[in-house]
C-alpha cells in the first residue's frame, strides 16, 4: 500500500527525539516499509538513515504575518494550507498524527477516511480541534491506551479504537550480563506535568542516587525545580538518544514514573521493563495495562512509606519475567493493528 503519515510542517523527527509521538511515527514509518509497504512522511525534517520518503512543505517567500497573527504561525498556516492542495488520491491510507489544528481544518478538502492517532490528553484546544473533524467526517480514531479511550469518548463521544503502543523487544531487552548500578532513573520531557522534581525529593527520601535523562521543554521549569537540585547525587544526563536510554534502562536500580497528569501510555516505563528493570511510580503515570504486579510498584505521592516498600521489592525481579511482559506489547502487533485499519479505509 501507498501510504502517507502525517505530522506537522514544523515537526523535527531526527534523532535524539523531541518526544515520544516522534519516535512513533519514525518506528512506524520504518516498520511499514520493511513490510512492503512505500510510506511518506510529512514533517520538516528526519534522519536520513530512515527508510521512508519525507515530504516537507515549503514556507512563503513574503511574509505572513499580520495584527494579530505572528510571522511563525503565518507560515505554518500557509503550509497547512499547501496540505491541503495535496492529491492523496494516490495513498491508499492517510494517518494523522498531529497537534497542529490547522493540518484538519485543510485536511477536510481531501474529502476521504482517515485514520487519526490520539497520542496525548484532551486538552482545550485539541478537544475542540478533535471534535469539529469527528463531526465533518468518517475518520477513524484511535488512542493509544483504554485510558486515552476513555478520557476522549467523554469529549468526542463513543467510537474510539485502542491500538496499544509497542516496544522491540529485540532492541529494548536485559542485559547479558548483570550490570545493575545502585541508581535510580527518570525520563521524559522536561516540565512540570512530567514530575521530574517528584522523582529528585523520592530520590533524595530513599537515599539513591538519580539520573534524569530528557529534553527541557520548559527552560523555568528546569531552572527552578531541577537545575538548584544538581549535586553529587542527582545528575542531568541531557537529552539521550535510544542507545543511551537503552543503556540506563539496563543498569538502573528502578525507573521512577512520576508524571503528575494521566500518562497516556507510558513507554518509558514499558522500555524500562523490557531492559529487566523495575518500574515505581504514581497511579497517574502508569495506565492500567503497564501494571504488571510483579515488576511495577505503585506509590502515593504523599506516602513515603511506599516509596521504601516498593525500592524493597525491586530486590526481588526477575528481569526474564518482565521482559516476557513487555513482548506482550510487541511493536509487531502494534503495526498489525494499524495495518487492518489501512486496509479498511484503502476498500
Amino acid at each position: 500500500m501507498n501510504i502517507l503519515l502525517v505530522t506537522s510542517p514544523v515537526v523535527d523527527l531526527t534523532t535524539p527525539f523531541a518526544g515520544g509521538t516522534e519516535s512513533f511515527v519514525v518506528q512506524l514509518g520504518n516498520a511499514l516499509v520493511r513490510r512492503g509497504h512505500s510510506v511518506d512522511v510529512i514533517c520538516k525534517a528526519a534522519d536520513e538513515t530512515n527508510l521512508f520518503n519525507t515530504v516537507s512543505l515549503s514556507e512563503s517567500a513574503v511574509r505572513m504575518c499580520d495584527d494579530i497573527t505572528s510571522e511563525p504561525e503565518g507560515q505554518k498556516q500557509y503550509q497547512a494550507a499547501q496540505f491541503g492542495l495535496i492529491d492523496t488520491g494516490d495513498y491508499d491510507a492517510v494517518h494523522y498524527h498531529s497537534y497542529y489544528h490547522a493540518i484538519y481544518e485543510y485536511a477536510s478538502l481531501h474529502e476521504r477516511s482517515n485514520i487519526v492517532t490520539l497520542h496525548s490528553p484532551a486538552t482545550p484546544r485539541l478537544s475542540v480541534v478533535h471534535t469539529l473533524n469527528r463531526q465533518r467526517g468518517d475518520d477513524i480514531y484511535v488512542a493509544v491506551s483504554s485510558r486515552l479511550k476513555d478520557q476522549w469518548e467523554g469529549v468526542t463521544g463513543p467510537g474510539i479504537n485502542v491500538i496499544s503502543n509497542g516496544v522491540d523487544t529485540n532492541y529494548f531487552c536485559p542485559q547479558q550480563q548483570d550490570r545493575k548500578r545502585d541508581f535510580l532513573l527518570w525520563c521524559g520531557r522536561l516540565c512540570h506535568e512530567k514530575g521530574a522534581h517528584e522523582a529528585i525529593t523520592i530520590a533524595r527520601a530513599l537515599g539513591k542516587p538519580l539520573m534524569i535523562a530528557g529534553p527541557c521543554a520548559d527552560t523555568e521549569y528546569y531552572q527552578h525545580y531541577i537545575e538548584r537540585e544538581l549535586d553529587e547525587n542527582i545528575h542531568y544526563c541531557g537529552h539521550l538518544n535510544s542507545s543511551e536510554l537503552k543503556a540506563l534502562y539496563q543498569q538502573a536500580t528502578a525507573l521512577l514514573a512520576t508524571s503528575l497528569w494521566e500518562e497516556p501510555f507510558g513507554l518509558a516505563s514499558l522500555e524500562a521493563l523490557a531492559c529487566g528493570t523495575p518500574v515505581i511510580g504514581f497511579k497517574t503515570a502508569v495506565p492500567e495495562e503497564l501494571r504488571y504486579d510483579k515488576g511495577v510498584f505503585l506509590i502515593e505521592k504523599h506516602a513515603p512509606q511506599t516509596w521504601n516498600t516498593a525500592l524493597a521489592h525491586c530486590s526481588e525481579i526477575d528481569a526474564a519475567a518482565l521482559l516476557q511482559f513487555a513482548q506482550g506489547f510487541s511493536f509487531s502487533s502494534t503495526v498489525d493493528g494499524y495495518e487492518a485499519l489501512y486496509a479498511r479505509v484503502s476498500e
